[in-house]
C-alpha cells in the first residue's frame, strides 16, 4: 500500500459512568472539576450561544429527591490520517477516510471510503463475588495460593462462574440505537433494539429473590448523531445490591452472598462505509458501490462507578496524575520530563520487552525540565483547602495547619506561583519550606515533618489524608504520598525551576491559570479529562477502581487498558478454582476480561463508600513494615493514634447547608455496621455539594438532600445516638 491509511481510536480511552435510579441521565464532564454535561433524552448534548456544553444543576429528578440521575460515559471515534497527527478529528457521517479493504478471497488494499453508520459493542460484567477478598495491599503483586475467596463455599468451576454477573456483549448502532444489559425477558430489556436482542447468550445473574434490591440489568447503551458524530453513551445500573443471605453487613468490603451492580468492560467498533470498487472487464472499468466495514484498531474501557456526590470538587490524586505518572515512568511517554539523556524522542522509544528494560535502567528524570506552575503545582495545593473547608472539621491545632493560604499563609497562590527574576528570587525560602512538608513516597508511616529547622512545632506532612493501608501494621501505607512524578515537578518548582502560564501566555488567555478551562477537543484532552474526576488514590480498596490500575501489566499503550479474548459465557474465575478442572484464570499479560477493573473493590460498594470518612491512624512506630514489638520486646507503652480522612472530595464528612450551617452529610444513617445496611437503601437520599463563586473564592453547599427520608440534618456538636464524627475502618 503506497499512501498511508487511517488510525481510528475511541476516546476516551476509559470512560467514566456512574450508577442512578432514575431514568434520566446526563453525560460525563471531561474536564477535572467541571459539572456534567446536560442532555435531552437521546443523549445529544445541550449548547448554549457559544456552543459550549450547557451544565447540570439538578443530579435528580424534580419533585422526587429520592431518584439519583445516572451518569452516561461518551464515546467518540477519532481519525488520525498519519504518525505525525497526534490530536486526531473526530468522524462524520458522510466523511472520507483511508480504510483497508479486505475480503476472503482478495488481499488487503487501501480504499477510500465514506462513513456510513458505526457497530459499537460494550460488555459490562460484575466479577466481585466470584473474586478473592480484598485485604489492603495484598495482592498487587498476586495473590498467595491460600488467599481468602469471597463466597469460599463455592468450589465447583462451573458454581463459582455463576457468582458473575454477566449479560454478554451488546452491540448498537445508528439503525439499532439502543440496548440494555439486562436479563433476557426482563422489564428493562423490552426497549432494546440491539443488534443482540435475539442472540442466545449464556448469561449469568443473581438469583432474582436477593435482597433488598434485585439486579436485573447493569445498564443500557444509547447512539445518537449530533453535527454528524456517532456518538455512544453506556450508561450504568440501577445502585442495586441485593444478598441471598438474611441482609446483613459484617465488613466494609467483604460480605459474602451480596451482589452489586457496578460493573465494567471493554468498548470496541466497527466502522462502516461505502466506496467505489473499480474492476474491469478488459479494457472497460466497471464502477461498483460497494458495502464493507473495518474494526477501529484502539478501542476502549469503561467503568460504571457510584454517584459523585461533589463533582467539581477535584480529589487530592486524581486518577489522570496516577495514569499518568505511571506511564511517564515505565512507558516512555514524556521523554523530556523522564527518559535517557539527551531526553529525546529518538533515545526514548524501546519497543521490546528487552529494550524497555535497558530503557528503565537508564531513565530518570530530566532536571532540566520546567514544569508549568498552574498545571502541575497550583492543583496540589489548592484542593485541600477545599475539602478541608467543605467536607469535613479540620483541627489546626495539632502542628499547624500546612494547608492554609490565606494571606499571609504558606500557601499563598501570588507567592508561590512567582519565578525567579533578574536574579532574585524573595520566595525561594517559602518555597523550601513547603516542599519540606511534602509527604515523600519514603515518608508514608510519617505524621509529622522530622529535622525542619524553621518549623519548630514539626507541622504535620501533607497531603493529611490516609494511605493505602493504615488498618493494619503489617505491610503498611500509612498516609497519602503524591506520586513520584509530582514530587519531582514540587522538587522542581522549590529549586525555581518553573514556569508561570500566566506570564508566559499573559493573563487574558482563558486557560491560563486553568488548563482546563475549556472543553477539550483532542483525543488525549478527552482521556485525560475525564480521568481526571475519579479518584488516584489512596487505594484501600479505592472509589470506582483500586491499585490494580498502577500495574503497567494491564496496558496496551498509555491510557489503554489491554483487551483479552475469551470464551463467552466462560470469563475467568480465580486460580485456585481454575485449576479443578482446567476452566480459564486471569492472565494479565494477556490482558483484560469485562468485570476486571472492579472486581477488587469492596462489595456492596455502599458499605466501603459509607465507612469512607476518617480513620484513626497509628503512628507509634513509623516503621511497621519492620518491627515487630511482639517480637522483640519493645516497650510499647502508649498507642499513639491521629484521626485521618480518607476521600473527603467523594465522600463527604460535614458539609455547609444552604442557611450556611455545617451539619453532617450522612445524618441520619448510624456509624456502624447497621449504617452500612442502611446506607444500601439511603444513598439515593443523599445530598450534592455544588460550587458558588471562582478561583479562591469557590464555595460548596449541598442541594437536594431528602430530609424527608432521612431526617433533619444534624449539626457538629449535637449528640444523638449513633452519630459522631469518626468511622473508622476495621477488616473482618
Amino acid at each position: 500500500m503506497s499512501k498511508s491509511y487511517t488510525t481510528f481510536k475511541i476516546h476516551p480511552s476509559i470512560g467514566i459512568a456512574r450508577l442512578g435510579n432514575s431514568d434520566q441521565f446526563y453525560i460525563a464532564p471531561e474536564q477535572p472539576g467541571a459539572l456534567p454535561i446536560d442532555c435531552d433524552a437521546s443523549g445529544k448534548e445541550k449548547q448554549d450561544k457559544a456552543g459550549n456544553p450547557v451544565r447540570v444543576s439538578s443530579f435528580k429528578d424534580d419533585n422526587d429527591l429520592s431518584k439519583i440521575k445516572k451518569q452516561a460515559a461518551r464515546f467518540r471515534v477519532f481519525a488520525y490520517e498519519d504518525e505525525k497527527d497526534k490530536n486526531g478529528k473526530e468522524i462524520k457521517v458522510g466523511g472520507k477516510y483511508n480504510f483497508i479493504y479486505q475480503t476472503a478471497v482478495t488481499a488487503p488494499r487501501l480504499v477510500e471510503g465514506t462513513v456510513t453508520d458505526i457497530d459499537w459493542t460494550v460488555h459490562l460484567a460484575n466479577k466481585k463475588a466470584s473474586w478473592y477478598e480484598f485485604q489492603e495491599t495484598n495482592g498487587q503483586h498476586g495473590y498467595a495460593p491460600d488467599h481468602p475467596l469471597r463466597n469460599p463455599e463455592v468450589t465447583q468451576p462451573d458454581l463459582r462462574r455463576q457468582l458473575i454477573i454477566d449479560p454478554g456483549p451488546v452491540t448498537v448502532n445508528l439503525k439499532n440505537n439502543q440496548g440494555a444489559f439486562a436479563k433476557f425477558g426482563s422489564e428493562s430489556k423490552k426497549l432494546d433494539t440491539s443488534k443482540n436482542k435475539k442472540v442466545s447468550y449464556p448469561q449469568t445473574f443473581p438469583p432474582s429473590d436477593i435482597k433488598p434490591n434485585a439486579i436485573e440489568t447493569l445498564g443500557s447503551l444509547f447512539v445518537n448523531e449530533q453535527d454528524k458524530n456517532i456518538r455512544l453513551l453506556v450508561l450504568g445500573g440501577n445502585g442495586n445490591s441485593g444478598s441471598t443471605k438474611t441482609p446483613v453487613i459484617e465488613s466494609f468490603v467483604n460480605n459474602n452472598g451480596w451482589f452489586d451492580d457496578t460493573s465494567d468492560g471493554p468498548v470496541t467498533a466497527k466502522i462502516e462505509y461505502t466506496f467505489i470498487d473499480i474492476t474491469y472487464d478488459g479494457d472497460k472499468e466497471i464502477k461498483t458501490k460497494t458495502k464493507a466495514s473495518m474494526d477501529v484498531q484502539i478501542p476502549a474501557w469503561v467503568v460504571v462507578g457510584y454517584p459523585r456526590y461533589a463533582p467539581e470538587m477535584e480529589d487530592m490524586i486524581t486518577m489522570d496524575e496516577t495514569m499518568y505518572d505511571i506511564f511517564v515512568r515505565n512507558m516512555a511517554y514524556e521523554p523530556r520530563l523522564f527518559g535517557v539523556p539527551p531526553f529525546d524522542t529518538e533515545n526514548n522509544s524501546p519497543a521490546t520487552k528487552e529494550e524497555f528494560d535497558l530503557w528503565k535502567n537508564a531513565a530518570r528524570f530530566n532536571p532540566d525540565y520546567y514544569p508549568k506552575f498552574y498545571r502541575d503545582i497550583w492543583p496540589i495545593f489548592r484542593r485541600p483547602y477545599e475539602q478541608t473547608t467543605f467536607t469535613m472539621t479540620f483541627d489546626p491545632s495539632d502542628g499547624g495547619d500546612p494547608h492554609n493560604r490565606g494571606t499571609g499563609g504558606n500557601l499563598s497562590q501570588t507567592a508561590l506561583s512567582q519565578p525567579p527574576s533578574n536574579g532574585e528570587d524573595p520566595n525561594f525560602q517559602l518555597r523550601q519550606f513547603v516542599f519540606g512538608i511534602m509527604r515523600g513516597t519514603n515518608q508514608t508511616n510519617e505524621y509529622t515533618v522530622v529535622g525542619n529547622a524553621k518549623s519548630p512545632n514539626k507541622p504535620r506532612l501533607m497531603p493529611m489524608l490516609c494511605g493505602n493501608n493504615p488498618l493494619t501494621n503489617v505491610s503498611v501505607d500509612k498516609f497519602l504520598a503524591m506520586r513520584p512524578t509530582q514530587l519531582f515537578f514540587l522538587k522542581q518548582w522549590a529549586a525555581g525551576k518553573f514556569v508561570n502560564e500566566c506570564q508566559e501566555w499573559e493573563e487574558g488567555n482563558p486557560n491560563c491559570s486553568n488548563p482546563w478551562a475549556l472543553p477539550p477537543t483532542t483525543g488525549i484532552g478527552i482521556d485525560r479529562g475525564v480521568l481526571g474526576n475519579a479518584v488516584g488514590g489512596a487505594f484501600c480498596p479505592g472509589a470506582e477502581m483500586t491499585w490494580i490500575m498502577k500495574n503497567p501489566a494491564i496496558y496496551s499503550e498509555p491510557f489503554r487498558i489491554k483487551h483479552a479474548s475469551y470464551i463467552p459465557g466462560a470469563l475467568s474465575i480465580p486460580q485456585p478454582i481454575a485449576d479443578k478442572d482446567g476452566s480459564t484464570a486471569p492472565d494479565l499479560e494477556k490482558g483484560l476480561e469485562p468485570g476486571d477493573l472492579t472486581k477488587y473493590i469492596g462489595v456492596p460498594w455502599q458499605a466501603d463508600f459509607h465507612e469512607c470518612t476518617d480513620q484513626n491512624v497509628d503512628v507509634t512506630y513509623e516503621n511497621w513494615n519492620n518491627i515487630y514489638p511482639d517480637s522483640t520486646g519493645d516497650p510499647v507503652q502508649q498507642q499513639t493514634a491521629y484521626n485521618i480522612p480518607w476521600w473527603p472530595a467523594h465522600r463527604p464528612i460535614v458539609v455547609f447547608d444552604s442557611s450556611g450551617s455545617q451539619v453532617y452529610w450522612a445524618s441520619g444513617i448510624p456509624d456502624n455496621n447497621a449504617g452500612d445496611l442502611q446506607m444500601v437503601q439511603a444513598w439515593k437520599d443523599l445530598g450534592f455539594l455544588i460550587a458558588s463563586g471562582d478561583g479562591n473564592n469557590r464555595s460548596f453547599s449541598q442541594i437536594e438532600r431528602n430530609d424527608e427520608a432521612l431526617g433533619a440534618p444534624v449539626k457538629p456538636g449535637d449528640r444523638i445516638s449513633g452519630q459522631n464524627t469518626t468511622r473508622s475502618k476495621s477488616r473482618k
